[in-house]
């Protein structure tokens, strides 16, 4: 097992994964969203992205940012903020994701940055399970309002 940054050489199965977490994208779509990140254009907000491989295979992913703006729950900043991470449904149950999100605790102390966050939908109670089982504390909860005008 290992945990790798993401770059060019990997980018395929990067998009892979993510357009299994996110499959309302194209391959094109991601594919030109992760190159931004790698190269810094045209992005507003970098995410690093890091793969976990098992026996040769990348079998899991984890975006993270860091978040100077305001992040609910939290009293410092920067944060380091979770924006994605998946593992095929395979591995799962085999603490991959948690060692990914112990990678982000590193990260988040190498840049002396304080605290971690993450979200889930308020009905995705896996999600929910998983991030208490990894030490989170629930900040609070947030129900958002959409009305067209047109």
């Amino acid at each position: 097992m290992s945990i790798i940054k993401t770059d060019k050489t990997n980018i395929h199965d990067w998009v892979n994964l993510s357009l299994r977490l996110f499959p309302e994208h194209t391959f094109n779509e991601m594919f030109q969203e992760y190159m931004g990140y790698l190269t810094n254009k045209n992005v507003r907000q970098k995410e690093i992205g890091f793969l976990y491989n098992k026996n040769n295979k990348n079998v899991a992913f984890m975006n993270i940012s860091i978040r100077n703006d305001y992040v609910n729950g939290c009293d410092s900043s920067p944060v380091v903020y979770i924006e994605a991470i998946y593992v095929l449904p395979k591995y799962r149950k085999m603490g991959i994701a948690s060692e990914l999100i112990k990678t982000a605790e590193i990260f988040a102390r190498e840049k002396g940055i304080l605290q971690v966050a993450s979200d889930c939908l308020i009905d995705n109670t896996e999600s929910e399970m998983f991030h208490k089982g990894c030490g989170f504390k629930e900040a609070e909860r947030v129900i958002c309002f959409v009305k067209n005008i047109q």
